[in-house]
């Protein structure tokens, strides 16, 4: 095992994910006069972004090396950040989120990819995730401390000094990626061509289509709820000082739950717990929607953080042990670009929902929405494996 690639790896993450804008920066959109619906707009235009770069970015690190990928995608986000504190206007916003969308293409699967390949082969399928989780953990305990600083710098600051500071964290990232080296020799075995590589996801390979179409539900589901949570916050009257103590104790939550991913996964066979996941988040969008009103929501949201920290470990983790090395960042990013896609499609139609009926209706609109799809990944993975199995072969 790399001994200093992986505390690498993590450090960048850690740097990466403290975004004291996040507690504060639907309220930040909302100040410059941006509506529910502009703002959804806002975020489908930054998943349209992700939609079409996302595999082509994943081929180029296969291609082109994990760390090339991931130092490009460094230098994005501090300009996209820096272009959100100096461009505080609608189109302003867009050039940010196009940067950070080419951002997060780039590092999307070239640094879960670097990760897995800097465990020693003979440890891999055993450490991955449990790897995997202490890079969703340093990740949201990073998001959760720099949630509380957003709150801190509230006190004396305005918002628009928390977009300053975001930018000149972001910054530290740059260096930190040209610490990272290769540990695949693209010369040695050639990439696949990208068609290939899509055949294999959507249509040869069963596994994968199934745990494509499954996430597909589950990120979009989950990101939709994300980004209600602010207003909704608001809609119930919570304070925006306490913003940013909220956000952090749900990035403390998702942490919690990528602690248990490892567990989990040994004690329930994968698709068992596909379709307990598909339950609980079916329950919590129907409990949302009965609360929605009620500071009583308050104590229902942080499940489905706690879903999206077990889940998603375990998601990369068979995804990774489906793919090759020389394909495997752009399988990753394969993977996730079903939740961007159908987040484009519904979340216009959520916050229309939300700005003309109420937040319930949009609740209740998301259960139906992202249950139908999640039930479709999980009876394809109960077809796909109709002999009993404990893992993914």
């Amino acid at each position: 095992m790399n001994q200093r690639q992986l505390p690498l790896i993590l450090l960048l993450q850690v740097v990466r994910m403290f975004m004291i804008t996040m507690p504060i920066i639907v309220i930040y959109w909302q100040s410059h006069g941006l509506s529910m619906r502009d703002i959804f707009v806002l975020q489908v235009i930054f998943s349209i972004a992700i939609v079409v770069l996302e595999v082509p970015s994943g081929y180029f690190a296969d291609r082109f090396g994990r760390t090339t990928s991931i130092k490009l995608g460094s230098v994005a986000a501090t300009v996209g950040y820096f272009a959100y504190w100096y461009f505080p206007m609608f189109w302003g916003f867009v050039l940010a989120e196009i940067l950070l969308a080419l951002s997060v293409s780039f590092l999307s699967g070239a640094k879960e990819a670097l990760l897995h390949e800097s465990l020693d082969q003979s440890v891999r399928n055993r450490d991955n995730i449990k790897w995997q989780s202490r890079l969703f953990i340093a990740g949201n305990i990073s998001e959760a401390t720099a949630a509380i600083a957003a709150s801190v710098v509230l006190i004396w600051y305005t918002l628009e000094t928390v977009l300053m500071l975001q930018w000149l964290i972001m910054a530290l990232t740059i260096p930190l990626a040209f610490f990272l080296y290769e540990t695949r020799h693209t010369k040695d075995v050639p990439t696949p061509a990208l068609v290939e590589i899509l055949k294999g996801s959507f249509y040869r390979n069963k596994k994968l289509v199934a745990l494509n179409i499954y996430t597909a539900g589950f990120s979009a589901a989950t990101l939709c709820m994300v980004w209600f949570m602010q207003p909704h916050w608001k809609f119930i009257g919570v304070d925006l000082v306490y913003f940013g103590y909220l956000w952090a104790g749900l990035n403390v939550v998702v942490a919690l739950g990528a602690s248990l991913a490892d567990r989990l996964e040994k004690r329930f066979l994968f698709r068992n717990l596909f379709l307990l996941s598909l339950l609980i988040l079916v329950s919590l969008y129907v409990a949302m929607t009965l609360l929605a009103s009620s500071l009583w929501a308050l104590l229902i949201a942080p499940g489905f953080w706690l879903l999206r920290g077990i889940s998603f470990p375990i998601i990369t983790d068979y995804v990774q042990r489906e793919s090759k090395d020389e394909e495997k960042a752009t399988v990753l990013s394969i993977n996730k670009l079903g939740g961007r896609l159908v987040f484009s499609v519904a979340s216009p139609f959520l916050g229309w929902l939300v700005d003309v009926y109420s937040f319930a209706t949009a609740f209740a609109a998301s259960a139906l929405i992202f249950g139908v799809i999640c039930s479709l990944g999980v009876a394809t993975l109960y077809l796909t494996y109709l002999k009993p199995v404990s893992k993914v072969s």
